[in-house]
């Protein structure tokens, strides 16, 4: 059966988890991409989310509760270029990014181009071997045209020797469904 873009996107980062990965939420919004991390690393696993808003960083914290998942997620109320900042010479084995504007937030506050290529371009050199990145774009928001082809260019430009890559686009959906792209690190 042919998934939703963001389904596909959660189902292929949670597949290739297991107990005591690494994961990064690019992006925490309401949480359901940090829980699922959560989820995927296990007991011994760690996720760190990031988001600049803290409305969004406090919905992911209610929702690891909810769950009892909260020890196994550090949360970091950073703009998602710091991702070496924080991470340092840890290696991730998912790294998730939903880009547009908190749902049900200020739709004005939005993921920029100027912060997502460079918080992609860290998140390539965290990710392990084998490692999964997944880029949801929303091309139908103000900025998201943009910051979509933006990602894309990016994308097809990766080193077919060093990543996989693919561009998986619903295309007979109507007012520009989104877009997902998936990399994986061969080396």
């Amino acid at each position: 059966m042919i998934k939703r873009s963001l389904e596909f996107a959660r189902q292929l980062v949670f597949e290739s988890l297991r107990d005591g990965d690494i994961a990064v939420d690019g992006t925490a919004g309401n949480g359901n991409d940090t829980l699922l991390l959560a989820k995927g690393v296990g007991e011994k696993g760690k996720v760190y989310a990031f988001d600049i808003q803290q409305e969004a960083l406090d919905n992911t914290y209610k929702l690891l509760v909810n769950n009892k998942l909260e020890s196994r997620v550090v949360l970091i109320k950073e703009s998602h270029d710091c991702l070496k900042q924080y991470l340092g010479n840890l290696k991730a084995k998912a790294i998730m990014f939903n880009f547009g504007y908190l749902p049900g937030g200020n739709h004005k506050i939005i993921t920029k181009l100027e912060s997502t290529i460079p918080a992609i371009e860290q998140g390539l050199e965290i990710l392990q071997k084998n490692g999964i990145m997944s880029l949801m774009l929303y091309p139908g928001h103000y900025g998201g045209k943009w910051e979509t082809e933006g990602v894309i260019t990016l994308a097809k430009n990766l080193n077919p020797r060093h990543y996989t890559v693919l561009h998986y686009n619903l295309i007979n959906l109507q007012n520009f469904p989104p877009q997902l792209i998936l990399i994986q690190k061969k080396i």
